[in-house]
Order: C-alpha cells, then sequence, then structure tokens
C-alpha cells in the first residue's frame, strides 16, 4: 500500500453506515425512515443505543443500566 491507510480508514463504521442508510432513504423521498436513522444516530453518538447490522437489517438497542433499574423496581 503505497498510501497512508490511517487517512482511508472509518473510524466508525456504524455512525458511518447509519448515515449512508439515512441518505439513502433521504434519495428515495422516505423522509420518516429518514429521520428514524438520524435519532438511532443520534442516540448511538450519545451512548444510548448499540446499533447491529444483521443479514442487511440495522438493530438499535437500548443500553440500560441493570443495576439502576434494579432500584428503581425495588421502590
Amino acid at each position: 500500500m503505497g498510501e497512508d491507510t490511517k487517512n482511508n480508514n472509518v473510524y466508525d463504521f456504524v455512525a458511518y453506515r447509519l448515515e449512508r442508510l439515512m441518505d439513502e432513504h433521504l434519495a428515495r423521498g422516505d423522509v420518516q425512515n429518514a429521520e428514524a436513522l438520524l435519532d438511532a444516530l443520534d442516540a448511538y453518538l450519545a451512548g444510548l443505543v448499540t446499533v447491529s447490522f444483521i443479514e442487511g437489517r440495522t438493530y438499535i438497542t437500548p443500553i440500560t443500566d441493570n443495576a439502576e433499574d434494579e432500584n428503581k423496581n425495588n421502590v
């Protein structure tokens, strides 16, 4: 590789992929799903959700603090 590969790497694939999916939906005029992907991206960057890509589908899972959840249930 003659080029500096550091400049060619995607540092956060999840954020990159969510942005591309959002762009694809906007290009098709699917504003509702594009906005949902923007919300997912914001939540991902804030550390509130995890994002998985399985067999071409995007899965968003909330991150919960189990200890905190248990304390709420014990009140």
